[in-house]
């Protein structure tokens, strides 16, 4: 019983790499006309990746062991899947092996976090789930091109490659990012995490999966807004 109890979290993160391998499987096998759903794989991963940690805590049953499969976990799925999904519309070759720098810099981000004592209350860069949520919306985006973003990057191989390459720099950048750790409730610790959330479901009930790209900005600029004020973001989430 003590075996199933420990390993509840580990479950979570196995079906968080699973949904990873299997938007691959869609990304090379899908017909590019047909509507693209790969975010459901995405963001059913994210939730499963919020809550193996979550749990892990719960349960008392946190372990080094489950660390490691949640990186490894959070490499394929957020890290591997986005490159794919980039790929879709540039392919790998040419220009396009610039994309490879996603699961690169993926991989260089979760073994620095991983390896860095000083990243134990607080992260850098962008967390590779926060990109991949926003690769998994990029089709959908561009598939119905109802918004400047979606007509700017269809087609356009040159803006999606360096769309992937700013990314990559946001994930081992030093730059201080937010995340949905609170440690306590006060509007004056987390006045950018709430303003943040509010701004984001403002944005989707008006323009549903293109408010996107919107919500990528301001959770830049307020990330940004946090670092040149040295105010210290809490742990990845």
């Amino acid at each position: 019983m003590n075996w199933i109890r420990k390993n509840i979290p580990n479950l979570f993160t196995v079906l968080n790499l699973s949904l990873g391998v299997l938007g691959i499987h869609q990304i090379l096998t899908g017909n590019p006309s047909v509507e693209p759903t790969i975010h459901y794989y995405i963001f059913a991963a994210a939730f499963f990746d919020l809550f193996d940690g979550l749990l892990a805590r719960k349960l008392n049953v946190a372990s080094e062991f489950g660390v490691q499969l949640d990186s490894l976990a959070d490499l394929i799925t957020f890290g591997v899947l986005p490159a794919f999904i980039y790929s879709r519309y540039v392919g790998l070759e040419g220009w396009g092996l610039l994309l490879l720098m996603v699961p690169i810099c993926s991989a260089i981000r979760l073994a620095i976090f991983n390896t860095d004592s000083s990243q134990k209350t607080s992260f850098k860069g962008i967390s590779t789930t926060a990109h991949g949520m926003f690769a998994g919306v990029l089709p959908i985006i561009l598939y119905n091109q109802s918004s400047w973003f979606g007509e700017l990057f269809s087609g356009n191989e040159i803006a999606i490659i360096i769309l992937a390459l700013f990314f990559s720099f946001l994930m081992v950048s030093p730059i201080k990012m937010m995340s949905f750790k609170f440690e306590n409730f006060s509007l004056k610790s987390n006045w950018e995490r709430m303003l943040l959330i509010l701004a984001s479901l403002v944005l989707i009930i008006i323009w549903q999966y293109d408010a996107a790209p919107y919500i990528i900005i301001t959770y830049i600029i307020l990330s940004l807004t946090s670092y040149f004020k040295g105010i210290p973001a809490n742990s990845e989430g």
